[in-house]
């Protein structure tokens, strides 16, 4: 198995579609981090001995302002990983890589084991990056106020991470399977753009929460955003939410196994 994961690694690092879309990616994540930066560093420069601050004429609970921008400020660009595994697994049939790992592993439920681990420890160490950036930039913003350069360091980060870490792994993985099962890249990346907008329009979290909860991004957000000070209303707690995000991966998974092993390689 172990050979299966390297192997996959390899081919996948190999192409360039998928470097393409984890720069894209990377970038908009740094986008959002320097317009984070921006503003942290404008809460430490108004910052009042009563731990609040005023930013564009608002007046902000410093911590809590800190911890909402760091989680939301991850979530927002993470949102848009899934189409990275819609890459990847598209790659293998567009480049008939796909048939010659068949050809290499003729055990096919070990093949489609070693591609999925693959995926989650690509999305898994760009997550690690990712965060490993955002607190290296929440520490510059904030490293000049005594009362909050230890809140790079706060207890109540490592779960938001972990929480972060575990919705781009579940939903990358989600959608990789997904468009195993069509062959195609187009149909990751619909069907991406559409939970996309069906958790950001919130249309249907104020039609029907309990279906909305039900939603995989929907889920990731009512995970990832917990705890935090955000706008937008959530429909279930932190642990639904994790339950649900599993469920939809590992459906996935199970019918892209299920499907590869009754059909032709292609």
């Amino acid at each position: 198995m172990l050979s299966i994961v390297r192997s996959e690694l390899t081919k996948a690092l190999t192409l360039p579609s998928v470097w393409i879309m984890t720069l894209l990616l990377t970038a908009v994540l740094l986008l959002f981090q320097f317009q984070s930066f921006t503003f942290n560093h404008e809460l430490v420069a108004n910052l009042r001995g009563d731990g609040t601050s005023e930013v564009d004429g608002l007046l902000v609970v410093v911590d809590a302002s800190v911890f909402t921008d760091y989680v939301a400020y991850i979530f927002n660009p993470a949102i848009l990983t899934p189409l990275l595994g819609a890459v990847i697994a598209g790659a293998e049939f567009r480049t008939g890589q796909f048939g010659m790992s068949v050809l290499a592993v003729p055990d096919r439920g070990r093949l489609l084991a070693g591609k999925l681990i693959a995926v989650a420890l690509q999305v898994l160490t760009l997550g690690v990056i990712w965060i490993g950036a955002a607190k290296a930039l929440l520490h510059l913003a904030v490293r000049d106020s005594d009362a909050l350069a230890g809140g790079v360091w706060s207890p109540s980060l490592p779960l938001a991470d972990a929480r972060i870490l575990l919705f781009m792994v579940a939903a990358t993985v989600f959608i990789y399977a997904l468009t195993l099962i069509a062959r195609k890249t187009l149909v990751g990346v619909i069907v991406t753009v559409l939970l996309i907008m069906v958790t950001m329009t919130q249309v249907l979290a104020f039609v029907s929460p309990a279906v909305d909860a039900l939603m995989p991004f929907s889920a990731a957000r009512n995970l990832v955003l917990a705890d935090s000070d955000v706008a937008v209303p959530l429909t279930g707690s932190p642990a639904r939410g994790a339950a649900v995000l599993l469920g939809w991966a590992v459906t996935a998974c199970v019918a892209a196994v299920a499907g590869v092993l009754r059909r032709d390689a292609k």
